[in-house]
């Protein structure tokens, strides 16, 4: 696939998944459930687990601004906490 149409396929993605957070699809309930993206969302910050790039660690929770999320995406990291 082109690059170009993995980032677009990827911003078509993260989008999806925010509309459908808004509409409460990913709502929890008291008896467990799928986590919703905007569980890891606050203050336009998103948690996600970054690949390093590192032998050790290999991955991290780290905190980014929601601008980035889909340049982190592109490159292999993943919503949510490790």
């Amino acid at each position: 696939m082109r690059p170009l149409r993995i980032v677009l396929i990827l911003a078509i993605a993260v989008y999806l998944v925010s509309v459908a957070s808004a509409l409460g699809v990913f709502a929890r309930g008291g008896s467990g459930g799928t986590a919703s993206a905007a569980e890891y969302q606050y203050d336009g910050r998103v948690t996600i687990c970054h690949r390093t790039g590192k032998k050790k660690p290999l991955v991290e929770t780290i905190v980014v601004d929601a601008s980035s999320l889909n340049s982190h995406l592109a490159h292999g990291d993943k919503l949510g906490p490790c």
